[in-house]
């Protein structure tokens, strides 16, 4: 049976997908949107503080020119792609009566919509190999995976990055090294829009022209076509808001790159280089030996795919500053590789026992329950209570109609905060610490603090001897906890310095200071 078994009928050729086919992708493209918006509004958190600071906050502050500027954006080392992207749809949420919590909803849905950009390829992979099992794994995985419902509704260089890598590399691998110029011209159209928003991600699209374009230097000309096409709308971005055509890229650089190749301890930011590794097997659980069997097995027919992904990782061991949603721009493809595997190996275990339509039903219902599993109750699911407890009490202080302002405190804090795109814009922000002398006459101007520290371990500070009274403490995830103090009365404006991001002193500031 094997032998003349569906999968190996299938030998990655492109064919038409019949119209149930099609419906099927519809329905995942439909349901992966709802379930990432769902996620993010049932669950809410700030993930990494640059979600809310590089890019929450400035597309605030684009809209109505409030907003704390952190150093990227004092010297030009980040682009406005990202702001400018989710900046329209957290408009049209205010024209239409919603407030702070509708507009970062509505910048949700923009970075979810877009993430259906790499559901469609991986449904198309698994077609081009394995029929209709394969696309059905191959799309389930894509669409419902618990890492791409995480970061799928975060703005971040990241994932629009990678919403864009995974086409660029369908376009130029489908099945193998492409050869059509039209084609590898949109390839490179794609792979230089995930470098454009995440310059990180050239070694990937390097390997990816390597591995496809190989000594053919047509198709090298056709992807830098492609490719340069998509970065000088990042340099003409730039030059129209930084002054600097690839100013961002300069400044990144600039600041940055010394921190590439540092890998020692007592190194900025370093972490060890087993991070990784630890990572992956923390995350994956028990479901990680399946997810090699599968991928190898899904390897034999893309192999391209597992070498990009590796290739990121160990580029990623050369920086001393590790997080786990640098390794996710590869993580698509490995589970395209999974899906793949997998179908094969259902296939020449059940095929002709199972009806091929029962058995991807199985494998729909698999997918959501283990990726459900792992991302709820797994090492992964602190991501998701992140910065929950700052989400929620200023929630609570938005909620009220007599707040007239809100301190942060420590001051030093600000970037644990939800800015002022979580703050109803009637309310101002200030900063606050227990220690300065000047703090009780600076109370004036606020009736609301928020007390936080980066971890559980650090004591927070206390202000009942100021006439304010412990509301509620919430939980954080793995920082400080959020701690709400009130006082009764108005607030005088101008009692106290609004709150601004502290710049350090490495920082070599433009003539005029911060934009």
């Amino acid at each position: 049976m094997a032998a003349t078994g569906e999968a190996e009928r299938w030998t990655g050729a492109a064919r038409p997908l019949p119209a149930s086919m099609k419906v099927v992708l519809a329905a995942f493209l439909v349901a992966s949107f709802a379930v990432k918006v769902l996620v993010f509004a049932w669950w809410p958190n700030t993930s990494y503080a640059d979600v809310t600071m590089q890019y929450l906050e400035q597309a605030h502050r684009l809209l109505y020119g409030q907003g704390l500027v952190p150093w990227e954006f004092a010297v030009g080392a980040r682009s406005w792609l990202v702001p400018g992207l989710i900046a329209p749809a957290m408009k049209v949420a205010e024209l239409i009566g919603g407030g702070p919590q509708a507009q970062v909803l509505a910048a949700a849905m923009v970075c979810s919509l877009f993430s259906l950009l790499m559901v469609v390829p991986s449904f198309l992979w698994g077609w081009r190999f394995v029929g209709t099992l394969g696309a059905v794994l191959c799309g389930a995985l894509g669409a419902f995976w618990f890492e791409t419902v995480y970061y799928s509704g975060h703005p971040l260089q990241d994932t629009f990055g990678t919403f864009f890598l995974i086409p660029g590399v369908y376009l130029a691998y489908p099945n193998g090294p492409e050869r059509d110029f039209r084609r590898l011209v949109w390839a490179g159209v794609f792979l230089g829009l995930a470098v454009a928003f995440r310059m990180q991600l050239g070694p990937m699209a390097a390997v990816t022209a390597i591995g496809v374009a190989r000594f053919h230097i047509r198709s090298y000309v056709a992807l830098a076509l492609g490719g340069i096409a998509s970065m000088a709308v990042l340099g003409v971005l730039d030059w129209a808001t930084w002054g600097v055509p690839f100013n961002s890229i300069i400044q990144y650089v600039k600041y940055q790159g010394s921190s590439i190749g540092e890998t020692g301890s007592g190194k900025f930011g370093y972490i060890p280089w087993y991070s990784y590794p630890a990572w992956i097997l923390a995350y994956y659980s028990g479901a990680f030996a399946l997810m090699v069997v599968t991928a190898l097995v899904g390897m034999r027919r893309l192999p391209l795919l597992l070498v990009i992904a590796v290739a990121n990782v160990l580029v990623l061991e050369l920086v001393a500053m590790k997080f786990p949603r640098y390794m996710y721009p590869g993580i698509p493809l490995v589970l395209v590789l999974c899906g793949i595997g997998g179908a094969e190996l259902t296939l020449r275990l059940w095929e002709g026992k199972v009806r091929t339509g029962l058995l991807a039903a199985y494998g729909v219902l698999f997918i959501v329950v283990t990726s459900g599993l792992l991302g709820a109750f797994g090492y992964f699911s602190s991501h998701f209570v992140l910065g929950r407890g700052t989400i929620l009490a200023t929630r609570m202080v938005n909620a009220d109609p007599k707040s007239c302002g809100l301190a942060i405190a420590p001051a030093s804090a600000w970037w644990l905060s939800g800015g002022y795109v979580f703050l109803d814009r009637r309310i101002p922000l200030y900063g606050t610490d227990a220690d300065d002398p000047d703090a009780r006459a600076q109370t004036a101007a606020f009736n609301y603090i928020l007390s936080t520290r980066e971890s559980p371990g650090e004591s927070l500070q206390t202000f009942s001897d100021q006439g304010f009274t412990l509301v509620e403490c919430f939980a954080n995830g793995t920082r400080g906890p959020a701690c709400l103090w009130h006082r009764p009365g108005t607030c005088t404006p101008g009692a106290a310095p609004a709150l601004k991001a502290s710049l350090p002193d490495w920082l070599d500031l433009p003539k005029g200071g911060a934009k």
